[in-house]
């Protein structure tokens, strides 16, 4: 049996990234306190890869990763805010 044409997009949308991913250098998330390897690997699966990046996520993005990904909005918002300082260095 064949999956429907829904099921399939479904699962090309889950493949494809959340965000776009810059060009340049990745900075290392694991910096960042509450993100371990796994997370940032997951993170930068989704095209999330600099400390700018995540400083400059809206409430918008953070309920899009809460929805796709394994945390929390508070989780994210914390990070948001350690990102913010670090992307200043």
């Amino acid at each position: 049996k064949e999956a429907a044409p829904k099921e399939e997009a479904k699962a090309e949308a889950a493949a494809a990234p959340l965000f776009k991913a810059p060009k340049g250098e990745p900075d290392d998330l694991t910096v960042i306190k509450g993100i371990g390897p796994v997370a940032a690997k997951d993170l930068n699966e989704q095209g999330i890869i600099t400390f700018a990046q995540l400083a400059k996520l809206t409430d918008k993005d953070v309920a899009k990763i809460d929805e796709h990904m394994p945390f929390s909005a508070d989780q994210i918002k914390d990070w948001r805010e350690q990102a913010k300082e670090l992307a200043k260095k």
